[in-house]
């Protein structure tokens, strides 16, 4: 995946049983690909973090897939969503913010996968 990233974003070095990871080149933000389960179901995880070392970090996971070539699909549409509008190293929560919410699933269709009357929420 590295091959079709911007420029401004690396590979982190990580053993093989650890996630994949992927830094800016700010060092404030953090893409993570790292195996999750799916109720009960094997998948895989994208995950963000803004100022992942510092003691005020944030975690959020963006989407979990079933397939490992999902996530790094979902991770390359983060990168180029985030590169549209980050503009400064002062201000990483704003494009962190705007790829996360266009990277969630819609809920246009919820009611076809999972009837209202079935939901947990």
């Amino acid at each position: 995946m590295t091959e079709t990233l911007s420029p401004a974003w690396h590979r982190e070095p990580t053993d093989a049983d650890r996630p994949t990871t992927y830094a800016h080149d700010s060092g404030d933000v953090r893409l993570e690909i790292a195996p999750a389960s799916l109720d009960g179901r094997p998948g895989y995880e994208l995950s963000v973090t803004i100022h992942p070392d510092l003691e005020f970090a944030s975690r959020t996971v963006v989407r979990t897939t079933t397939t490992r070539g999902g996530c790094e699909r979902l991770a390359r549409e983060f990168v180029s969503l985030f590169e549209g509008r980050y503009e400064r190293p002062a201000d990483v929560e704003t494009p962190v913010a705007y790829a996360t919410d266009h990277l969630q699933p819609s809920a246009a269709n919820d009611d076809a996968v999972v009837p209202p009357e079935r939901r947990a929420d």
